[in-house]
């Protein structure tokens, strides 16, 4: 297994991206650490899952924009498993206006939790890992909205640009100690919360044409690609952002040509 005898810490791992990545590592033969803000619930689900995949779990509750909260979740997984090989920085949020009437509490509140809550994570996970001297690998989720705005996205797009800067940042700077940091850029993603945002098959049908591939990822897809990052089957890559999109960024003209019938010239 390309992953045993690993930790891994997930955030936001309760459900949808996060889910799906915390249990493509246990398959892989991590054991995971289950992070979660608010949803004790279905992080508890996913722990029963890992387990049963005969993988070590554990739930750890924790706001990632809170450095008191970051700093007793990095206590508590040394305490229960002693060292951390592999972070994925998954939490984030999204809340959706144009940026004219976006509320100032709403941008704050984005940014701390996409940005900062990843700041506060590698930073505390690479103090350990540069004192222990033992390397590892840190996976930002980020998203393509960071590099093509998302229309009405509020602080979304700017936040997920900034966490792949970050990500570049640190893998030069890191890179030293044997610590590789890349992001992970979905596209559209097939989750519960994603499927509410289409109540009709009619409105899943008309976003699914302005995706090359006609269709919308899954959290597994995301896995697999976080499982590569976080294994040794990439260790010469550091500060790279993989995207994960189905080609939605290769062909900016997609959905012209899909609705026109015929070729874009």
């Amino acid at each position: 297994m390309k992953l045993e005898n690993n930790i891994a810490i997930v955030t936001g791992a309760s459900q949808g991206i996060g889910k799906g990545i915390a249990l493509g590592l246990a398959e892989a033969g991590a054991d995971v650490v289950v992070n979660y803000h608010r949803n004790m619930e279905g992080a508890e689900t996913v722990a029963n899952e890992i387990q049963a995949l005969d993988r070590r779990a554990i739930v750890v509750q924790g706001d990632v924009s809170k450095r008191n909260d970051v700093d007793r979740m990095i206590r508590q997984i040394l305490g229960a498993f002693g060292k951390i090989d592999i972070l994925v920085n998954n939490a984030g949020l999204l809340v959706a206006s144009p940026i004219e009437n976006l509320r100032e509490e709403d941008w704050d509140r984005v940014i701390e939790v996409n940005l900062k809550g990843v700041f506060l994570c590698c930073q505390a996970v690479g103090r350990y890992m540069i004192e222990k001297k033992s390397g590892g690998s840190i996976i930002n989720v980020a998203s393509i909205s960071g590099h093509i705005p998302e229309i009405n996205s509020g602080a979304y797009t700017p936040s997920k640009a900034g966490v792949i800067g970050l990500t570049r940042l640190l893998a030069v700077e890191w890179a030293k100690y044997g610590i590789r940091v890349n992001a992970l850029s979905p596209g559209p993603v097939m989750t519960p919360l994603q499927r509410e945002a289409y109540p009709t098959e009619e409105l899943l049908e008309a976003r699914n044409k302005a995706i090359p591939m006609n269709r919308h990822g899954t959290p597994e897809e995301m896995a697999r690609v976080a499982i590569f990052l976080a294994s040794d089957d990439s260790s010469y890559i550091t500060g790279e952002d993989i995207k994960v999109d189905g080609g939605s960024q290769a062909s900016m003209f997609h959905l012209v040509r899909q609705l026109a019938e015929k070729p874009f010239l």
